[in-house]
């Protein structure tokens, strides 16, 4: 039996090309709030990448907040990443 994986950490992110000054974090949660956001994401077709320590670095922002210019260089390479996953 394989057991599924247990998300501590998962923040949801968003980014507008046409305005946004910067990405945003549209989702985030911990533990079983984590794991939902994942299956969420899944269902929709959204790409899961895993970065735990970006993702911990994160999680104190608050929901629709850019993140902070220090993390702009971490999240450019997940959102490259995202890209080559939906193409």
């Amino acid at each position: 039996m394989t057991k599924k994986p247990i998300y501590k950490t998962a923040v949801g992110l968003e980014y507008d090309t046409q305005g946004a000054a910067a990405p945003t974090v549209s989702a985030k949660g911990e533990f079983l709030s984590a794991d939902e956001i994942v299956k969420i994401a899944q269902r929709y077709g959204v790409p899961v990448i895993e970065r735990p320590s970006l993702a911990k670095a994160l999680l104190p922002l608050e929901v629709e907040e850019q993140i902070p210019e220090d993390l702009f260089e971490a999240v450019a390479v997940v959102l490259q990443e995202v890209d080559k996953v939906a193409k």
